[in-house]
């Protein structure tokens, strides 16, 4: 009985018979050499789609460089799409050396490149008011009247009755007004609850942007500063003013020099005041004709060495503590009269000036160009048949 069961267990089973086990031992091995290619290929796959991926990252990496290279030539606020220009209104020149225009008929901000091309850098083309905190280039805008850049690269722009702020990485936010016809404004008032725009929609407050970086807006018959603490205060009351409202005859636009003067231009009397940062007030002097074209007061702008110029028709007037005082004129520009609308300035003493829509009177192409060292070039023009050329450098 011993004999038997001894005979008749497993491991001796197993001895008496090595096939079983060789067997069993390849089809162990066999499973551990599939399990082995499995984890190869899963590999090898991954590898591809790794690559696949870094190529596709790179195709897009250079793309996005090439547009940020031509993007960060032009300025430092992201831009989308090219486009064209239809009807050029307010101008403001970045931090680098970069153009922006407003394009009026379609509610955008440009920036012009280096070859001649533009490109949206805010505005959905429709008119309206949305996009608050989120990006300029879904943002709404309607009857853009003003761009001024701060020190730190924030393009400020007058929306309708309100002031937007396009900050460098291309958010847009309102600092204030709330699109209501202006009313005086009391010390304290929080900005984004104050009236800033005119009786017509499809005008605004003038603003302007001191060497520090505050922000001054013009109404009709107050001159404003945001604080630090998002309220406006009240820098001079000028409709209270006998003498000083009686000669400026409501504000038009307004400008900050290097020493923190505040020069205000006049709506009816083409003058210029000077507004002291002690709050003293004079007249500086009355440009015959002084205006701006299709309205009736001087466009005014801070140079780089803090210098403030006026606008008067052709002439550009520099402005001093005590006189106006011609400083040069746009002239004839390709075979004809040049009457600037708005004006900017630019790195290495150059003026960017363009004028009213084309087909008014003697200007039958609205242009924009770049004076400097009194020759003028022409950056882009439109013909009284709808063309919109540009043109790089020249």
């Amino acid at each position: 009985m011993v004999e038997k069961s001894v005979i008749e267990s497993p491991v001796c089973e197993a001895a008496a018979n090595p096939v079983v086990v060789d067997q069993e031992a390849l089809f162990r091995e066999a499973r551990r050499l599939r399990r082995r290619r499995w984890a190869i290929r899963a590999v090898i796959l991954l590898v591809l789609i790794a690559a696949v991926a870094a190529v596709i990252a790179l195709v897009a990496e250079r793309g996005h460089a090439r547009t940020a290279r031509d993007d960060s030539a032009a300025g430092v606020l992201p831009a989308g799409a090219l486009t064209s220009l239809r009807v050029a209104g307010s101008l403001a020149v970045g931090p680098t050396g970069a153009l922006y225009v407003a394009d009026v008929a379609r509610h955008r901000v440009l920036v012009r490149l280096p070859n001649g091309d533009f490109r949206i850098v805010a505005g959905t083309g429709i008119a309206g008011f949305t996009g608050n905190g989120g990006l300029a280039l879904r943002a709404e805008l309607s009857f853009i009247s003003g761009l001024a850049f701060s020190p730190t690269g924030s393009l400020y722009v007058v929306d309708g009755g309100r002031v937007r702020v396009i900050t460098p990485n291309g958010m847009i936010h309102t600092i204030a007004g709330d699109g209501r016809p202006a009313r005086r404004v009391a010390p304290g008032t929080p900005a984004r609850s104050a009236g800033l725009g005119t009786s017509r929609q499809d005008t605004g407050p003038s603003i302007a942007i001191s060497p520090r970086g505050e922000l001054y807006i013009a109404t009709f018959n107050q001159v404003l500063r945001l604080t630090a603490h998002d309220t406006l205060e009240p820098v001079r009351d000028l409709a209270a003013t006998g003498p000083v409202h009686g000669s400026l005859g409501g504000l038009g636009a307004i400008a900050v020099d290097g020493s923190g003067n505040l020069d205000v231009s006049g709506v009816n009397g083409w003058a210029v005041w000077q507004i002291t940062p002690n709050g003293r007030a004079h007249q500086i002097g009355s440009a015959a004709g002084a205006r701006q074209s299709g309205g009736n007061y001087s466009v005014l702008q801070r140079a780089p060495d803090g210098t403030v110029y006026a606008e008067d028709g052709p002439t550009i007037l520099r402005v001093t503590p005590h006189h106006l005082r011609p400083a040069f004129r746009t002239g004839t520009v390709d075979h004809e009269y040049f009457w600037p609308t708005y004006f900017a300035f630019g790195p290495d003493h150059e003026t960017y000036l363009d004028e009213i829509p084309g087909g008014a009177g003697f200007e039958p192409h609205q242009q924009l160009i770049a004076i400097q060292d009194a020759h003028a070039r022409l950056l882009w023009q439109e013909d009284n048949r709808g063309r919109h050329d540009s043109f790089g450098p020249n």
